[in-house]
């Protein structure tokens, strides 16, 4: 018979928060350490570093106790030869979600990694360390840059505009359902060629820090 795992969470932030509670729908056992407390790894197979990044390392040097133990760590850039990453490929809020959404989050485990997380249900799929570092950039450009986008956009509209936020919502659920399509979802005068209207959008951006980042894109759209 196959032995039943023994999870241990190190730290107790909201990533962690997260998978705690999808453990829990899935009726899967763990145990959860956190700083002052002692570390107790009595029954635990799998031990679970919910850290942030710089102190993963560290923390395994310090805790010798863990070397004969399978060890994960959710970092989407970090390699090490002291634990596999296995980052889920999801940006996590303050809310905890419903199980159906993080039965559907894919992980991305560290190409060498002997096994998945036993009990998860979830797809993953392997990739070599040599990748990582840039497959989390790609990670940030589209998941927080994006939030940094439509937060901008949100204030103004609001604070600037006098817009209600709601007005927007319509038009950034056809912007996530155009991505998800296959053709190409971008419209707009950077795919018409329209400069006129490109020189008129960076001079009313004039004094407010986002000019920069729409230069920016239309280099890099340029560029592609």
């Amino acid at each position: 018979m196959r032995q039943v795992p023994g999870y241990l969470f190190l730290g107790n932030g909201r990533l962690s928060r997260h998978l705690q509670f999808y453990f829990q729908t899935l009726q899967i056992p763990y145990k959860v350490w956190t700083r002052g407390l002692p570390l107790d790894v009595n029954d635990v197979t799998h031990v679970l570093l919910a850290l942030n990044d710089d102190a993963i390392v560290p923390f395994l040097l310090e805790h010798p106790e863990l070397a004969s133990l399978k060890k994960y760590h959710f970092s989407g850039s970090l390699s090490t030869e002291l634990a596999w990453g296995c980052h889920p490929l999801m940006t996590f809020s303050h809310e905890l979600y419903t199980p159906e959404v993080y039965r559907e989050i894919h992980f991305v485990l560290d190409q060498d990694a002997p096994e998945f997380l036993p009990g998860l249900p979830n797809p993953h799929h392997r990739l070599s360390t040599d990748l990582k570092a840039r497959y989390h950039a790609e990670c940030v450009l589209s998941g927080n840059f994006t939030s940094m986008l439509w937060s901008h956009f949100f204030q103004v509209m609001e604070k600037q505009l006098g817009l209600p936020r709601e007005a927007a919502l319509p038009y950034l659920k056809q912007i996530t359902s155009n991505l998800q399509g296959l053709s190409n979802p971008l419209t707009g005068p950077l795919v018409r060629g329209d400069q006129n209207t490109i020189n008129r959008n960076l001079q009313a951006l004039e004094g407010d820090p986002y000019q920069g980042v729409y230069t920016s894109f239309v280099e890099a759209y340029q560029k592609s």
